[in-house]
C-alpha cells in the first residue's frame, strides 16, 4: 500500500525527488509540467527507502524526547538558554491571540484560543523575540572573544537553515536555535562568523573553523539530527 503524499511544483526542480519531513510526511516535488500520473509507481520502487526514513525519523523522536505532534505545546523547552516554559490558555473576548510572560517560566496566551493558527503565529512571534533578546546578544560576545567582526545580523525562520552570512557580513540567526543543546548553537554561531572571513566551504574556511571550534567536527555531526529537537508546531 502506497504512503499518503502531497505533490509540489517548483520552478527550479530538474528532476522527481522525495522529501520526508520530521513530521514524517512525504512530499513529492516534481518540475513544472510533470506527468503526475508517473508517481505512484515510482513511490512503489521507493518503498523500501519510505519505510527506512519514516523509521529512522520515528526512532529520533523517541531517543530525543519529542512527541509526533504539532498540536499546540503545554511546555516550551529552550534548552539554549537553559529554560523550561509552561504555556497556559486562556480564553477571552480579544479578536487575537497574544502571548504574555508571567512569574515563574509560564507564558499564557490570551484571546481566541480555539484558532490553533492564531496560537501558533502568536507563539511563534514569542519564540523570534527570545531569539532577538537572547541568540543576537551572544552572538556578539562570540564575535568579541573570537576577534571575528560583522556587519550587522537579524533573527529568521529558515526551514533548512540553521544560519547564513552574506558577503556584507550579515548574519542570519535561526530563531529555531533556542530549542537546540547549548553546544550546537555556539557551534552554529561560530560558523557563520568564520564566514565573514570565508564565504564557502573551502579547506581554509574549515580550518579557520578548526582554530576557533576544535571540536566543530563533532559538533557538526550533532547537527545533523539538530530538527529533531524543534517542535513539530513550529515547523508546521
Amino acid at each position: 500500500m502506497l504512503p499518503s503524499y502531497t505533490v509540489r511544483e517548483s520552478p527550479k526542480a530538474k528532476h522527481l525527488s522525495l522529501k520526508i519531513s520530521v513530521a514524517g510526511s512525504l512530499e513529492v516535488v516534481v518540475p513544472k509540467g510533470y506527468d503526475r500520473t508517473t508517481i505512484p509507481a515510482i513511490l512503489e520502487r521507493k518503498q523500501r527507502w519510505i519505510d527506512r526514513v519514516t523509521q529512522q525519523i520515528e526512532t529520533r523522536h523517541a531517543l530525543i524526547g519529542l512527541e509526533r505532534s504539532d498540536q499546540l505545546p503545554q511546555h516550551l523547552c529552550l534548552q539554549a538558554i537553559g529554560q523550561t516554559w509552561q504555556v497556559d490558555y486562556c480564553p477571552t473576548a480579544l479578536p487575537r491571540v497574544r502571548a504574555v510572560e508571567q512569574p515563574d517560566l509560564k507564558l499564557t496566551l490570551f484571546g481566541q484560543i480555539t484558532d490553533q493558527t492564531a496560537c501558533k503565529n502568536a507563539l511563534r512571534s514569542w519564540v523570534t523575540d527570545k531569539a532577538q533578546k537572547h541568540l543576537l546578544p551572544w552572538l556578539r560576545t562570540i564575535s568579541q572573544e573570537l576577534e571575528l567582526p560583522f556587519a550587522s545580523a537579524s533573527i529568521r525562520g529558515q526551514k533548512t537553515r540553521w544560519g547564513s552570512c552574506s558577503s556584507r557580513q550579515t548574519i542570519s540567526v535561526n530563531c529555531k536555535l533556542l530549542f537546540l543543546p547549548s553546544e550546537l548553537v555556539r557551534y552554529v554561531l561560530i560558523h557563520e562568523l568564520c564566514h565573514t572571513v570565508h564565504l564557502n566551504h573551502s579547506a581554509a574556511f574549515w580550518a579557520l573553523v578548526a582554530q576557533k571550534e576544535p571540536n566543530y567536527q563533532q559538533l557538526d555531526a550533532g547537527l545533523r539530527d539538530a530538527r529533531y529537537h524543534v517542535p513539530l508546531w513550529l515547523e508546521s
